[in-house]
């Protein structure tokens, strides 16, 4: 019998390839639930506005993604198994015009500490290390995000507690809490979140030091520390406002006096004609008008100088 001669990582490769190859790209229509609790404004700005290109997520986190799905469904039987009624898996919770969204991962009646409550359920996994430092904090402490999903889908659904569960990755551990109603939480936190959305400019930054976290990996750190240009699309010239009287995350332009569609949103538009010098030469920095060095602007594109806010604005 013959020998398999394929290259030993040629499986390995080509599995992470299948993954990568059956995802779609993808970009939030808002701000995930799942980030709303994030540290830095200027971060939950930028991903709103759409500043920087999108991730790039390798097959093997995306197979980490598919194995926490699976981890979910495992959950939710365990709940079953005793004895809790599991209902609206998925539900969707929109929330500021619809601009901070999300979906939950049930509702569960009949958890043994209070069978008669309705309770949000949120699951999760962890490694070794943020097991044991879950089950020593408590999940406000610990994972901060994770508790700002909780209080939000709780807010959002009318629901006044939540149970949490975690799942150590390691050696199948469960870590357990019911997590209570935060009202004051909540709404200082949906506060932030519509200031962030009505900002036309970005908020200063969480810190000066891109080469520490937490701007060492941020996604933003290239436009917000190293000058680079932000991407061109609807949310980022001046022309377009997100619009907070409905829930369905709409975006509006002054400058075709029209809604934006999705599609239209990421594809942007070029001015037929630009605008006059003096026009073009007034872009925001910090709040204020400041004049462009340059006053020479005909026929170019007068978005490259309302994108420069997104980089030069004061932290």
């Amino acid at each position: 019998m013959g020998f398999d001669l394929t290259p030993p990582n040629s499986t390995r490769s080509r599995i992470f390839a299948a993954y990568a190859a059956a995802r779609s790209s993808y970009e939030p229509v808002g701000i995930n639930v799942g980030e709303l609790a994030h540290e830095c404004d200027r971060y939950l700005w930028y991903s709103f506005r759409r500043v920087s290109a999108p991730e790039k997520i390798e097959g093997r986190k995306l197979r980490i993604f598919d194995t926490g799905d699976i981890e979910e469904q495992r959950i939710l039987d365990d709940l079953r198994a005793v004895g809790c009624t599991i209902k609206d898996e998925q539900s969707r919770v929109r929330l500021v015009g619809g601009h901070v969204r999300g979906k939950i991962d049930a509702q569960a009646l009949g958890v043994p500490e209070a069978p008669k409550t309705i309770h949000i359920v949120e699951c999760k996994s962890s490694n070794e290390k943020g097991f044991k430092e879950l089950a020593a904090k408590g999940v406000r402490l610990a994972k901060p995000l994770h508790f700002g999903q909780c209080q939000i889908y709780m807010h959002g659904c009318g629901l006044s507690r939540a149970i949490y569960v975690c799942v150590n990755k390691n050696d199948d551990d469960i870590y357990v809490e019911r997590v209570a109603y935060d009202a004051e939480f909540c709404l200082r936190l949906l506060a932030r979140a519509e200031r962030i959305i009505r900002a036309d400019d970005p908020p200063g930054r969480i810190s000066d030091k891109p080469s520490v976290p937490p701007c060492l990996w941020c996604r933003h750190k290239a436009v917000c520390h190293e000058g680079a240009w932000p991407r061109r699309n609807c949310r980022t010239c001046l022309h377009s406002t997100p619009v907070l009287t409905s829930e369905n995350a709409c975006w509006d332009c002054a400058k075709h006096h029209k809604p934006l569609t999705l599609d239209e949103q990421a594809a942007g538009c070029r001015q037929a004609n630009a605008p006059s010098a003096q026009a073009a030469a007034i872009y925001a920095v910090g709040g204020k008008e400041t004049q462009l060095p340059n006053n020479d602007l005909s026929g170019s594109d007068p978005r490259e100088h309302q994108e420069r806010r997104f980089r030069e604005n004061s932290p």
